[in-house]
C-alpha cells in the first residue's frame, strides 16, 4: 500500500527558496551517504509519537495539483478533519473544491456518505482504524489525505522503501518552528516538516508523484489537538432526512 503517498520531496539538485527570502543550494550527498542518518531517526521518533496518540484530532489542509490532458495544470484546494480515538472508531470529514465526503468507523462498520448526494454506503469492517483504511483503499477505491499515518511507528512504516534523505533546513509552519526533512522513495519524492519544539509532528507533508510525468504536487499542513475531548457519538453515523443507502461500485465485484 505504502508509496509515499502522503509526502514527497524535490530533486536533490534543486535550489530550495527558504521562507526568510534566502536562497540554499542543496549539494546532492555522495553515492554511499544518500541516506543520512538523522533522516531515518526523524522518521522513527515522528512515528513512535504518532503510535502513542490515543485520542486526537487533526485538520489538514491540503493543496492538490491536477493535470489536464492539455498539460495545464489545476490547484484544487481541500480540508480534512480526523477524529481519533484508537483502536477503533475514526471519522474523517472531507471537503474540498470538488468531493464532499465523511467517512465513519465504529469498530465494526465503515460508512462512507456523500452529504451533497444524499446517499452512503455502508460495509462490515475489520478491527482496527489501520486495517480498515487499508481495505477501504484497495476494495472500495477510498483514499483521504494523510491515511498512511497510522502506519507510521508500525512495521508497516515505509522506511525500508526509503532511497535517499536528507536534512535541509529549519522553516516555519503556522509560526512553529520546523525542522524541513527531504526523502526519495522508489517512485515518489516526499518533504516532511516536523515540530522542532514539544512532540515531534508532522506538521506539514509534500509529495510529488515521479511515476507521472508531469509530477503533481499535493501538499498538507496539518494542525493537532493531542488529547483532543471527542464525544462517541461522532463515530455513530445517522443518515440525514431521506438518505439513500447504496452500494460501492464495485462492492460486489471485490467480495
Amino acid at each position: 500500500m505504502h508509496k509515499w503517498r502522503r509526502s514527497r520531496a524535490a530533486s536533490l539538485s534543486m535550489a530550495l527558496v527558504l521562507s526568510a527570502g534566502a536562497v540554499l543550494a542543496q549539494e546532492p550527498p555522495a553515492m554511499d551517504q544518500r541516506i543520512e542518518p538523522g533522516s531515518v531517526e526523524a522518521l522513527k521518533k515522528m512515528g513512535e509519537h504518532l503510535q502513542s496518540l490515543q485520542v486526537f484530532s487533526l485538520k489538514a489542509t491540503t493543496s492538490t495539483e491536477v493535470v489536464l490532458n492539455t498539460d495545464q495544470k489545476l490547484e484544487i484546494g481541500g480540508v480534512a478533519t480526523y477524529e481519533v480515538k484508537r483502536p477503533d472508531r475514526l471519522r474523517i470529514d472531507l471537503a474540498t473544491d470538488s468531493v464532499h465526503g465523511e467517512l465513519v468507523y465504529d469498530g465494526k462498520t465503515l460508512v462512507y456518505a456523500s452529504p451533497d448526494q444524499n446517499v452512503y454506503a455502508q460495509v462490515p469492517a475489520p478491527a482496527t482504524i489501520k486495517e480498515t483504511l487499508e481495505e477501504a483503499a484497495q476494495k472500495y477505491d477510498l483514499s483521504f489525505p494523510l491515511a498512511d499515518l497510522f502506519s507510521w511507528g508500525t512495521p508497516d512504516a515505509p522506511i525500508g522503501i526509503v532511497r535517499e534523505g536528507f536534512f535541509v533546513g529549519h522553516a516555519y509552519v503556522n509560526g512553529k518552528e520546523t525542522t524541513h526533512w527531504a526523502f526519495r522513495g522508489p517512485d515518489q519524492d516526499a518533504e516532511i516538516w516536523i515540530a522542532k519544539e514539544g512532540s515531534p509532528l508532522p506538521l506539514k507533508i509534500s509529495l510529488v508523484e515521479r511515476e507521472d510525468l508531469t509530477r503533481p504536487r499535493i501538499t498538507s499542513v496539518l494542525e493537532w489537538a493531542e488529547n483532543a475531548t471527542i464525544a462517541d457519538d461522532v463515530f455513530a453515523y445517522k443518515p440525514g432526512e431521506g438518505a439513500e443507502k447504496i452500494k460501492f461500485l464495485n462492492e460486489e465485484a471485490k467480495k
